[in-house]
Formats: C-alpha cells, structure tokens, sequence
C-alpha cells in the first residue's frame, strides 16, 4: 500500500461570469476534468432537489444532493462542488417554502405567502435545470441566494 499525500482542495465557490465557474479554471495540473461519469452524477444531483421537492411536495428537496456529497466529497472535487452548492441553494429554497407556508396559515399574510412559494417553484426548476445543463459541460455552476452551509 502507497501513501499519497492529500492534495488541497480548490475553492468552487468564488463567482464567475454568469454565476458559475469552469471545472477547467480550478483542476490541478494534470487532470483530465471531470469524467462522463461524474458529469452524469452531477446532472442527477441537480436534477434530485426538483424531482425530491415535487415528490415530497416541497420538503424533502435538499436530500438528494446531501446523499451524494456525503458520498464523494473526497473522492471528486466536481462532485463536491456541485452537491454542496445543490444542498445549500435547497435549503435556502426550504427555508422560502416554510416561510411562504406560514405566511399563508396566518391567512392575512396570505398572498405573500403565495407570491414565496411561486418563487420557490420558480427558482426552483429554473436554476437546477440551469445547473444540470452547466454540470453537462463540466462547469461547476454557482446558485444564486445560498446559505454557506455545505462547503
């Protein structure tokens, strides 16, 4: 067994053009960027928060992409990147789902309530479809409103 120290872990989070970054601008010399395997796990977890929030109904959409950070948060800088930023931009989206809710239980707040969970959808299908389409071409795309939670 060899041992191969640790190489330190580039930073996706700082924002580029257009909200999101090329996986090419961060790699270590040498590397190839990622593979069409990871492309593929990165397109679902994108493509988890909606299809988890439409099952659940709004609530369970961060889970998808906490499963796969969990999973490869040392084994693909790309992977890492794009399942933190898809955890952190749902959990943003839950807190605007809960809040919206609450606005609307209190029945005089009740059109803002619906207003936040029309955002919520909107933001919600538009931008991970945004990031499904960027993870295909190997970029690390950079959600708009996230809490800093997963890095």
């Amino acid at each position: 067994m060899s041992y191969e120290p640790q190489q330190p872990r580039p930073d996706y989070r700082s924002g580029g053009a257009g909200g999101y970054d090329t996986y090419d601008s961060h790699r270590r010399a040498g590397s190839s960027g990622p593979q069409n395997d990871e492309k593929t796990v990165a397109i679902l977890t994108h493509l988890s928060g909606p299809l988890a929030a439409i099952i659940s109904v709004g609530w369970l959409g961060f889970l998808g992409p906490l499963i796969v950070w969990f999973i490869y948060k040392d084994k693909s800088p790309f992977l890492r990147a794009a399942s933190a930023g898809a955890f952190n931009f749902n959990v943003t989206l839950w807190i605007i789902n809960v809040i919206g809710w609450i606005c609307i239980v209190t029945v005089i707040l009740f059109p803002v309530g619906l207003i936040l969970i029309a955002a919520y959808w909107v933001l919600l299908l538009v931008c991970h479809i945004m990031a499904a389409v960027r993870a295909n071409n190997g970029e690390v795309y950079r959600y708009p409103m996230q809490l800093p939670i997963l890095r």
